[in-house]
């Protein structure tokens, strides 16, 4: 009986190696097959397996928690949380520096304290928006007509990226706002491929939402709108030769991104007095782009040649040599072979955001430091990630026309694969010096190494009493580390709470926590500790309080007994 049982489990196990085979060969299949309306076979294959991907990227990152290295992260995390946490919770604790998406997205996943202080929300986050990404550039290659092996190829080039990964696991803008810029490249392929007349009402849901999430995450979605515009224009033109159809289309598209415009100045207007805050006020990238450039700072401002090769510089530090190469083959095969039809030209609205990257620089907008710029440093390197979509599809082009021909495919593709294994074997030997995006994460840890150790320490042994502390500071972006709830700790997001513990901090927190480095700038700038200038200016703070945590750069004291 022992033995016939030991035979049935063995043929069990006979039969489910060739079960597996056959499933599996069935999803490569998939991978391959033709679009049919609205479904692209092998989607979820892409989707299910780049889940799992962002979720040992997490492990990794979160485990070793390099994914708190940026204090960009942390003050997202920290925006998303004040919303229901705060000494003044409400909506307006979204602010205006940064729009509103992604702090939205996060707000769910930070309720909890423990995935808000670990970055676990971000990471789950992430996920999704890796998965749907992923997907979403799946889909663009799959309604371009690619094959299997150009789908594939975009999967790859965000799969196959330690940095894009990293990216992914950190609450960054970065990976919600390329997740809304292919939702809604996806949307505009599906509607300039489908063979039958899609309305424009369906147009605005598939194309037109998710662009306009890509409009409330960062201003990069703003050009995806105006070329998607164009785009839609062209190709409704092209079909019905009738410019009152074109325009219907166009109008169906844009309407839901332009009502998000039109509520984020109404929320600026009604919030701060100022329609156009988030452009002029003092917190606005104009403000603080000024001071960079009243200090000499910005020199790719005005100067096209140094705009072009520090962002890409920081382009190739974060994709790699073999991508771009790939991505630049694959620009002179789309336009060769399909010249300027409308898929040529919808690949081209995917490089919207590329182009807002350049003319933000080269108009002094934004600044990008790495280790070929003036002055040599590592500063927004991942605004190059910007391109990513572009790559990604111009990559998939060009493996797509490479293995066409069945007798060579086998060697091209085992090439390639060879390359991105090498490049990712060249990059694991000095990640955080050859991975530009990396480099600044190391670097922002670096200069957060005293208020992060301030943080940790406060962490262990507050109780209660309330804390004063300016977290728009230099080096204060702090508050998930510190791992205490927002409500406790006296602000600038705390309204009219704040000016009152600045002038009597006795009366309201028990602690202090100070960055001693108080800077220069201006009173309301980020660099300058206002609980600081206020302490200094107090003969009689060193009378109520006591130092109770000391390091070079940053100090925490706790109000006296007596």
């Amino acid at each position: 009986m022992a033995t016939s049982l030991a035979t049935r489990r063995a043929g069990h196990r006979k039969e489910a190696v060739p079960g597996a085979l056959a499933l599996l060969a069935r999803a490569w299949e998939r991978l391959d097959a033709p679009v049919a309306g609205r479904k692209v076979p092998g989607t979820r294959i892409v989707a299910l397996l780049s889940a799992v991907v962002g979720y040992l990227a997490c492990l990794y990152t979160i485990g070793h928690g390099t994914n708190l290295d940026y204090s960009d992260a942390q003050s997202h995390l920290t925006i998303a949380r004040r919303i229901f946490d705060s000494k003044a919770p409400g909506f307006e604790q979204l602010g205006t520096v940064w729009l509103p998406m992604p702090h939205l997205l996060l707000a769910p996943f930070v309720v909890n304290m423990w995935l808000f202080s670990t970055g676990w929300a971000a990471g789950l986050l992430g996920i999704l928006a890796l998965s749907a990404t992923t997907t979403g550039l799946y889909l663009i290659a799959a309604r371009l007509g690619l094959g299997r092996a150009g789908r594939l190829a975009t999967t790859l080039v965000v799969l196959a990226n330690p940095a894009v990964l990293y990216v992914y696991t950190t609450a960054l803008t970065e990976p919600v706002l390329i997740m809304c810029i292919v939702g809604g490249m996806a949307g505009l392929a599906h509607w300039a491929t489908s063979r039958r007349r899609m309305s424009a009402g369906e147009l605005a849901v598939f194309a037109g939402i998710p662009s306009a999430a890509a409009v409330l995450s960062r201003y990069e979605g703003w050009a995806l709108v105006m070329t998607g515009t164009v785009f839609v224009l062209i190709v409704a033109k092209r079909r019905t030769g009738a410019w009152r159809e074109a325009l219907i289309m166009a109008g169906g598209y844009v309407m839901i991104p332009a009502a998000a415009v039109l509520w984020w100045v109404s929320y600026n207007w009604a919030i701060y007095g100022n329609p156009l805050e988030f452009m002029f006020g003092q917190y606005s990238a104009y403000a603080q782009q000024k001071n960079i450039t009243d200090g000499g700072l910005l020199p790719t401002k005005g100067n096209l040649g140094l705009t072009l090769t520090t962002f890409h510089w920081s382009l190739l530090e974060t994709a790699g040599v073999l991508v771009l190469a790939m991505a630049a083959c694959g620009a002179v095969v789309l336009v060769f072979r399909r010249g300027f039809a409308n898929s040529t030209l919808l690949v081209a609205v995917t490089g919207s955001a590329y182009a807002f990257a350049l003319l933000s620089l080269f108009l002094g907008q934004t600044a990008i430091n790495n280790d070929h710029s003036l002055p040599s440093t590592w500063w927004n390197n991942r605004f190059a990630l910007t391109a990513l979509p572009l790559v990604a599809i111009l990559v998939a082009v060009f493996v797509q026309d490479i293995t066409r021909a069945r007798r060579f495919r086998p060697w091209v593709v085992g090439a390639l694969l060879a390359g991105l294994v090498g490049q990712n074997l060249w990059w694991n030997e000095d990640p955080t010096a050859r991975l530009a995006v990396l480099a600044e994460g190391r670097m922002s840890a670096e200069s957060t190494t005293n208020s992060t150790a301030a943080a940790r320490w406060l962490n262990a042994h507050y109780e209660s009493g309330g804390i004063l502390m300016d977290e728009s500071a230099r080096g204060n972006a702090i508050l998930p580390v510190m791992g205490i709830p927002l409500k406790e700790i006296y602000n600038r997001a705390s309204g009219d709470y704040f000016a009152p513990a600045l002038e009597d901090p006795a009366k309201y927190a028990k602690w202090v926590f100070v960055n001693v480095e108080a800077g220069s700038g201006a009173r309301d700038s980020g660099p300058t500790d206002l609980v600081y200038q206020a302490m200094v200016k107090d003969p009689g703070f060193t009378v109520r309080y006591s130092v109770a945590f000391s390091t070079p750069t940053h100090r925490i004291y706790e109000r006296s007994s007596h």
